[in-house]
């Protein structure tokens, strides 16, 4: 039974256990039956987040989690994983020292002890593995207790895939190079995760893992990595030419959901209620695949007869057509069509301005460009039939903290359609998603919770004060992962103080999570957030505001407020 229950905002629960083992047996109590309406269900150190389809299915199930009884005992029908080492980390010998033994003495430890797969990292692959008595048991004997390794008080801006560490009571591989504040002990060859294996990830959750020593040095080899490719388009098949991209254009859909515990979170779109409209205005399915486009910049060319849409920013959107023999057609040169010439005085093209969130088309030779957007920063590019890719664990979104989906577009790449486009163009033009102020504050609205007492005084919470009351500014290294904000140099020091010190296990997150670190400088987790995190997460943004709050341009001031998840009224 779960110690607290906890919302982590409109769609998710986050259950609260003393000991891994209670963790993984109310994990696999959920994975064997779901609850109804369960997304997923992702275990962490001491937590396991469960989300949920409708905000109706959470609050049924807030009661029904209270009420499960599980019992820590074996790891289930996980596969036996061995993964061979070489002890050669850099870390290894004043570890040994640190922990009181020998360097040979960490290493047969290492070696000796039963290890279980307790849930998915901050990477795809990255799988945190516990002793077994930890897995297994809720009371351990003296002689169980395990290691406590401290992490390194400043991470390393590198380390290679393929190190084994240790960090807390944990140990695993780093499936690819990336920042990492562990131990490093050794190296392995194991590849942890391969998209071309029909299970990507090595160690699952439930696996029982045994280490190796092996003498000779082992070369690391990465798997050959298909999520980067675009599917080969057939010159015939091609409908769409990349020109250029400006600062970022990505494919993207509605995601993976359902995958963080695999350590893949959902991705896509930053601003879906955009990219729905867009699919809806030319005809396709919601989930279809569109451009996501970042400050603009976007040109692009078409080789048949198209039928497009763009949503999101305020921007101007321009058709250029090459100079032709006479041509009169309203839905060719659109309103207020003008002439370029060159210095010569021969026509060369005729523009035409085309409008946002309506459908319109385009014709073969025909150029589209998006300009600067004056309100907003992402724009969505749809067009009927829908862009075609390699889907990757079912989606063609590109991920970028997990290196997930097609690379960035680029100039010069090419696109056909899923399906046959409607040769329909409609009229009317829909009203706008919500986009973040021009001048003055955007309200961003967001539900307390669920580590909000962590921030909390004896009658008060000057945490949740500060976060309500203070103006923050979007920061320049904001991006699809999080919004940075800073209150400025005005503010107290820490701008969000919390009550708690201690350093919190690391528990998974949710899209709209506002975490803040030791700084008091808050996050806001976008599309592309960790699957977990070590930072308490003070409030959660309601769904209703997160394609807002990813239009967000550096700079924006925001103002956030309290409200109720069911009404959205204030509290």
């Amino acid at each position: 039974m779960p110690e607290a229950v906890r919302a982590a905002g409109q769609r998710a629960l986050l259950a609260d256990f003393t000991t891994p083992a209670e963790v993984l047996a109310f994990h696999r109590q959920l994975i064997s039956k779901p609850l109804a309406g369960q997304v997923e269900a992702v275990p962490a150190a001491r937590t396991v987040l469960v989300v949920f389809r409708t905000r109706h299915h959470t609050q049924e199930a807030a009661k029904q989690l209270r009420r499960i009884r599980t019992r820590p005992g074996g790891v289930g029908e996980g596969r036996e994983v061995e993964i061979r080492v070489h002890y050669d980390g850099a870390d290894l010998e004043t570890l040994a020292e640190h922990l009181g033994m020998s360097r040979q003495g960490l290493i047969d430890w290492h070696t000796s002890t039963s290890w279980v797969g307790g849930f998915a990292g901050f990477a795809p692959g990255f799988t945190y593995c516990l002793p077994e008595a930890v897995a297994t048991r809720r009371r351990l004997r003296k002689a169980e207790q395990p290691f406590q390794v401290p992490r390194l008080s400043s991470p390393r801006t590198e380390v290679p895939a393929g190190t084994v560490a240790l960090a807390g009571e944990f140990s695993a591989v780093y499936p690819r190079s990336s920042p990492g504040g562990w131990q490093l002990i050794g190296t392995t060859d194991a590849v942890m995760w391969d998209l071309n294996r029909p299970e990507p990830v090595l160690i699952r959750p439930g696996d029982s893992v045994s280490y190796v020593p092996v003498a000779e040095q082992i070369t690391v080899t990465a798997a050959p990595d298909p999520a980067r490719r675009r599917s080969y388009v057939p010159a015939g098949d091609v409908v769409v030419d990349v020109l250029s991209t400006g600062p970022q254009t990505l494919l993207q859909d509605l995601g993976r959901p359902g995958r963080s515990g695999l350590g893949v979170p959902r991705s896509g779109a930053a601003d879906v209620p955009a990219l729905r409209q867009a699919n809806e205005l030319v005809g396709n399915d919601d989930s279809a695949a569109g451009l996501e486009v970042l400050f603009g910049g976007l040109e692009l060319g078409v080789r048949h007869i198209s039928v497009l849409a763009v949503t999101g920013a305020e921007t101007s959107l321009q058709v250029a057509t090459p100079a032709a023999p006479e041509t009169s057609n309203m839905a060719l040169n659109g309103t207020g069509a003008a002439q370029r010439s060159e210095a010569g005085g021969q026509e060369t093209e005729r523009v035409r301005e085309v409008p946002l969130r309506a459908p319109f088309l385009m014709y073969p030779g025909e150029r589209l460009r998006l300009g600067v957007p004056q309100r907003g920063i992402r724009n969505y590019v749809a067009f009927s039939g829908g862009l075609a890719a390699d889907a990757v664990l079912g989606s063609v979104a590109t991920d970028l903290l997990s290196g997930l989906g097609p690379a960035p577009v680029s100039a010069g790449d090419t696109f056909a359609l899923v399906g046959v486009p409607s040769g329909f163009v409609g009229i009317a033009d829909v009203a706008r998603t919500p986009l973040p102020e021009v001048e003055g504050r955007t309200r961003l609205r967001f539900v307390a919770g669920p580590r909000d007492e962590w921030f909390a005084g004896r009658h008060s919470n000057p945490g949740l004060d500060a976060l309500r009351s203070l103006t923050w500014t979007v920061t320049e290294d904001s991006n699809r992962i999080g919004l940075r904000l800073s209150a400025g140099e005005d503010a107290p020091a820490p701008a969000i103080p919390r009550n708690h010190t201690e350093e919190l296990p690391s528990e998974p997150m949710v899209r709209g999570a506002i975490q803040v670190p030791g700084s008091g400088d808050p996050v806001l987790f976008l599309a592309d957030h960790p699957v977990t995190g070590g930072y308490p997460v003070i409030g959660v943004v309601v769904r209703e505001d997160l394609g807002l709050a990813a239009q967000l341009p550096p700079g924006a001031e925001v103002r956030f407020q309290a409200v109720d998840p069911d009404t959205l009224e204030p509290v």
